[in-house]
């Protein structure tokens, strides 16, 4: 199911139903875009492995902190937004759709087993593969889909 078939089924929804609709949404959303960090994948869509693997934690994973940072930012009955990232976590939109380019490093000291070394200001090549992990996903839409249709079933069966 397609995100614009899944808008359709839901403007077709009974208005009493509708501001609980949204809340499935948001529950659905946000399970399913945290799961994508266990899975390693988004859609079915597995990331891009890490070039040299880590020996501890997972894949986009050091303190939690990304994945902690996916939360609902717009919750009404017409509009339901889920955000990830933050002043602090200013690397979300780079992991998720990806990131080639130069970038600026600031002078800043190093830190060595003899002693503090000054680095100048200079500039880095990048390139950091898209590893998605929220946006339009016709799993998640299946999901919101079948929650939202058991949902009508308990109420029938009430």
């Amino acid at each position: 199911m397609n995100i614009k078939e899944l808008n359709n089924y839901l403007q077709s929804l009974p208005e009493e139903i509708i501001s609980d609709a949204a809340e499935i949404v948001v529950e659905t959303a946000t399970e399913y875009y945290k799961s994508a960090f266990k899975k390693k994948a988004f859609d079915g869509n597995p990331w891009t492995p890490a070039k040299a693997p880590k020996t501890t934690g997972s894949l986009l994973i050091d303190s939690g902190a990304l994945v902690n940072s996916i939360r609902p930012a717009v919750i009404t009955p017409q509009r339901v937004v889920i955000s990830a990232g933050n002043e602090k976590i200013d690397y979300a939109q780079v992991h998720n759709e990806g990131f080639k380019g130069i970038v600026p490093v600031p002078a800043h000291t190093r830190k060595t087993k003899r002693k503090d070394v000054p680095v100048k200001a200079h500039t880095r090549k990048t390139n950091i593969p898209k590893r998605e992990f929220m946006g339009d996903s016709e799993e998640l839409n299946e999901q919101i889909h079948a929650r939202i249709e058991g949902y009508i079933d308990s109420l029938n069966n009430e």
